[in-house]
């Protein structure tokens, strides 16, 4: 089970090679598929939903491509998972039961009800530069396909 999607999870790491990016340019959907190993086309609707909120901006051009439109300390991740995902999860049932709690409460409801409002507070409050100061560089290596620290895409 996961909390959130695929496409959240591919805006969060997306987030992270931005904000790790030598040059601190814009970045291409295509380069930045390729070191997250995911399709370029499903990563550029999932980036252009960052746009809106205003977490990415875009350029066109030779040295086109997405860029943070605000400082790492400024972007949480409540704000990216709400972009990609919405908020639902943090109103609905545990079970998906439709009107839990008004007529009938699940047997998870009383704990649900306290335990997504902490989930929920807990994303709002970690902002990249705090996920950043907790990510090893193993992490960051592996998951992202970076060597030596730097993203493949500036090789």
């Amino acid at each position: 089970m996961r909390l959130i999607s695929q496409g959240a999870q591919y805006a969060i790491s997306a987030i992270i090679a931005i904000s790790k990016s030598a040059d601190d340019g814009a970045v291409s959907a295509s380069q930045l598929s390729k070191s997250l190993n995911c399709p370029t086309a499903y990563l550029s609707q999932i980036l252009a939903k960052l746009k809106e909120p205003g977490i990415l901006k875009s350029r066109r051009g030779l040295n086109g491509g997405v860029y943070l439109a605000k400082s790492v300390d400024q972007v949480s991740l409540m704000d990216v998972i709400a972009a990609i995902d919405g908020v639902e999860f943090f109103n609905k049932c545990f079970m998906g039961i439709e009107g839990c709690g008004h007529i009938e409460p699940c047997p998870f409801h009383q704990f649900w009800s306290v335990e997504r409002k902490k989930i929920e507070q807990w994303l709002k409050d970690t902002t990249f530069d705090q996920v950043d100061k907790r990510m090893s560089q193993k992490w960051f290596d592996l998951r992202l396909q970076f060597s030596n620290g730097v993203p493949s895409f500036n090789q």
